[in-house]
């Protein structure tokens, strides 16, 4: 049986955020695999901005189900959500990608945690949404190639963490009879 890597896949991702599904064409070219990618809106199904690891789970996996729910001629379909979770000494920042199929395999990986500066466990503490609240913490900052500015662009744009959980799960997922 040929691996399903050896055509070109049609993959539908639960997302019609623009910096998302660049990530994942970046991802899928990485990998070598050819694919058309079918962005579709869905509803995700948990807070805007989850805050427990289960809830971002949940979430990467509504995402998946319901976009291979309005695209089930593709070969499988993708979930990503980005997410927070508490613990005891703050919030860490992270994502969920989940990848289900045809036959009903599901398939979810975590990205590495990022433990968030203190200006965002504040904007978090307080309930405030992290997309409308990121200027603040590089307001006084003079450096323009300081960490910081590598820890804002993290957190702004998400990136690293988007690559890293839609690695992984494509990995698994494209290589399944050896996981």
């Amino acid at each position: 049986m040929k691996p399903i890597y050896s055509k070109k896949l049609k993959i539908a991702v639960g997302t019609t955020s623009i910096p998302k599904i660049k990530y994942l064409k970046e991802v899928i070219e990485s990998l070598k695999v050819k694919a058309d990618v079918i962005p579709c809106e869905v509803k995700r199904g948990v807070a805007e901005q989850p805050k427990t690891t289960a809830e971002t789970r949940q979430g990467s996996i509504n995402r998946a189900n319901s976009a291979f729910e309005k695209y089930p001629e593709s070969d499988f379909s993708i979930g990503i959500e980005v997410g927070y979770h508490k613990e005891k000494n703050g919030y860490e920042m992270f994502c969920w990608v989940t990848i289900i199929d045809k036959e009903g395999y599901q398939i979810s990986s975590q990205s590495h945690k990022f433990f968030l500066p203190k200006y965002y466990q504040e904007v978090l503490d307080k309930g405030l949404e992290m997309s409308v609240n990121l200027e603040g913490y590089l307001k006084n900052s003079k450096a323009k190639n300081h960490p910081k500015k590598h820890i804002d662009e993290m957190v702004r744009h998400r990136k690293p963490f988007i690559e890293n959980a839609l690695k992984n799960a494509l990995i698994q997922y494209l290589n399944k009879e050896d996981f």
